[in-house]
């Protein structure tokens, strides 16, 4: 399915916003398909499954999630940056997308922000570390999630990157026993990692400034993280599965 639209996207004149977002649309359904095609495939309903349902977080206790994860993606956006470390792909996106007039934002922000995040975390939080729970326990199914997600993203930046948001979405769908709250803080991350690029919004620079935000980013996506855990009284490191006490 993938091998086809691509083929058939290489013969439309698209702009390179349009191609980058048609592309991340196609990949977003070929992995929601698959995960409800694997999920179907088992004893439990479908919605059961990949974790569907309201879970147990309040929204919010989502909101401040969400703010976490967005936390953590500018911490690792700097780290990328102070490194030096190159990501094709996050080029390919700031390429495609700086600029870009708000007139021509609304299929880009739908197919990057909420289809890649319905898409992604169907199959990885869903289908994979609710899969593994019960055989790993929650960590290790959270980690080998993670890690999935991160190598899912290509080059080795992209993919640290990535695999570092992964444990923490991953952690927060455990809290929630549900799907939602990772789907809404990673449409919501994406959403205004987007919409920076677009309004070429750049954190300020430099060599004392950038340390000093990653480590302000990285702390404001701890206590986030942790005031979610606490609110439900949740180990995270706790190893029975996700509705074991139910």
């Amino acid at each position: 399915m993938v091998l086809a639209a691509n083929v058939a996207l290489a013969t439309l004149a698209l702009t390179p916003a349009d191609a980058l977002a048609l592309d991340a649309l196609v990949s977003a359904a070929s992995l929601a398909l698959f995960a409800v095609a694997a999920a179907a495939l088992g004893r439990d309903p479908i919605a059961l499954r990949l974790g569907l349902g309201e879970g147990r977080l309040s929204y919010a206790r989502v909101a401040i999630g969400a703010l976490g994860v967005i936390a953590l993606s500018h911490a690792a956006e700097g780290m990328l940056e102070w490194s030096g470390a190159t990501s094709p792909g996050l080029a390919r996106f700031d390429e495609a997308l700086a600029g870009l007039p708000l007139s021509r934002i609304v299929f880009p922000l739908f197919a990057l922000a909420i289809g890649s995040a319905c898409g992604e975390e169907l199959l990885f939080r869903g289908l994979l570390q609710r899969g593994l729970a019960p055989v790993l326990g929650r960590s290790m199914a959270i980690a080998v999630a993670a890690v999935a997600f991160g190598a899912a993203h290509g080059d080795l930046a992209h993919a640290a990157a990535a695999a570092l948001l992964g444990l923490y979405l991953g952690v927060l769908a455990d809290a929630a026993d549900s799907i939602r709250a990772a789907i809404l803080a990673h449409a919501a991350n994406n959403a205004l990692a987007l919409l920076e690029v677009t309004t070429e919004l750049h954190i300020p620079e430099g060599a004392g400034v950038t340390p000093l935000a990653i480590v302000a980013s990285l702390t404001l996506a701890c206590v986030a993280l942790g005031s979610v855990l606490h609110s439900i009284r949740v180990d995270p490191v706790l190893q029975s599965p996700p509705g074991a006490a139910d």
